[in-house]
């Protein structure tokens, strides 16, 4: 279960030389490991550029997820393999490229050599279980497949540069990799609407299984919705022109299992918060959940004197609320990972938000629509943690 963190009067200010910091973090005070421990693998049949393929256990090699920049979008997606069913390699283009080298170092004018290689790049589609299809360029990504004879190493590449002197056809690539065991199970839509708190502005979701935050679409009459999400629970969070309410539930990754947190572990974390390097010097620690193996930190932080802030905030102050992740690696509290709810510009004569829990917003499951007013029981009660100033 989770320990809750009362409102401080001060700030908690970063002072530190950078040097000292730099040793600490060196020392491991911070780990950003921990939270993208190596997935596991999944059955799957792989076809390949020249007609055949294999079908055996594929995982990815080292602890990053598989990454994609999805078209039209400005931030990279991360996929775990058990969330997938199926991968798809397409040409995006693909040609003859002569070899070249700048003529002058500083210079865009090139010389051109002789002969010719095979150039392609590729767009990357993923479908997933609930599905919903991304498309977009991939991270490269290194996979290795177990076909209980052997193991092979697959490579997911946006460009694939050939040998000079061959052929397109010569060049030799991963067509689709399909998951033979992947099934919906717990996946659905989920949306709602919010009454009594005024003009909705964004809502966001933290999925407690993945650790990534799912952005909503807003609509008239204050309504969002997520579209099909994934199995697993999200702790939401909304974001008004009055009030920010938010979940903040103790559902964790399922291979998260830890002792239960005490009040000496918010207060042991509370001492190293301070020493994280960061943008914002006013931070707070609002509240805890979780457990020891695998903690989430409510953390309210805002920040005036920026550069451009006169431009961006006047008379104002940029503000975000973030959870992070933390784990007890004996003697002391380690951060794994951050993820921001909300980031808000705001301008001088804005009202400040009032920040609200509600237990509607913890742990929420797919299939759910939500209805968000002021005057549900004492079992969905809000609680008041702060005004956001």
């Amino acid at each position: 279960m989770g320990y809750g963190g009362s409102h401080r009067p001060w700030p908690l200010r970063l002072g530190l030389p950078g040097a000292f910091l730099k040793g600490l973090l060196f020392a491991g005070v911070f780990s950003t490991v921990h939270a993208l421990a190596a997935e596991e693998s999944v059955p799957v049949v792989a076809t390949f550029s020249d007609d055949t393929s294999a079908a055996g256990v594929l995982r990815v090699i080292g602890s990053r997820p598989l990454t994609v920049l999805p078209i039209g979008e400005n931030r990279q997606r991360m996929f775990l393999l058990r969330d997938l069913a199926s991968i798809g390699q397409e040409i995006e283009n693909a040609g003859m490229q002569r070899p070249w080298s700048f003529k002058e170092s500083g210079k865009t004018e090139k010389v051109y050599g002789d002969g010719e290689y095979p150039l392609i790049n590729f767009l990357t589609r993923l479908t997933l279980i609930n599905g919903s299809v991304v498309t977009g360029h991939v991270i490269s990504a290194a996979l290795s497949l177990n076909t209980g004879q052997e193991k092979k190493k697959l490579f997911l590449q946006r460009q694939i540069k050939g040998a000079k002197g061959e052929k397109l056809a010569d060049v030799f690539h991963v067509r689709s990799i399909r998951m033979t065991a992947s099934a919906l199970a717990g996946g659905g839509p989920l949306s709602g609407s919010v009454e009594d708190f005024g003009r909705v502005e964004s809502v966001t979701a933290l999925d407690n299984e993945r650790g990534y935050v799912l952005f909503a679409k807003v609509a008239a009459e204050s309504r969002f919705d997520f579209g099909t999400v994934l199995p697993g629970s999200y702790d939401l969070c909304v974001l008004t022109d009055t009030h920010v309410l938010t979940g903040h539930s103790d559902a964790t990754p399922r291979d998260k299992k830890g002792d239960a947190l005490t009040e000496r572990d918010l207060a042991a974390m509370n001492a190293k918060f301070p020493l994280a390097d960061d943008f914002f010097n006013d931070r707070w620690i609002l509240a805890l959940r979780g457990n020891r193996t695998f903690a989430k930190a409510l953390v309210y932080k805002r920040r005036s004197d920026y550069y451009e802030a006169e431009r961006w905030t006047p008379g104002g102050f940029l503000w975000h609320l973030e959870v992070w992740d933390w784990h007890f690696a004996a003697p002391d509290w380690k951060v794994d990972q951050r993820h921001i709810l909300i980031r808000h510009k705001q301008k001088g004569g804005e009202k400040n938000r009032k920040l609200m829990t509600g237990k509607m917003l913890d742990a929420v499951k797919p299939g759910s629509e939500l209805h968000l007013r002021t005057d549900k029981g004492t079992d969905e009660a809000w609680h008041f943690i702060r005004d956001l100033n």
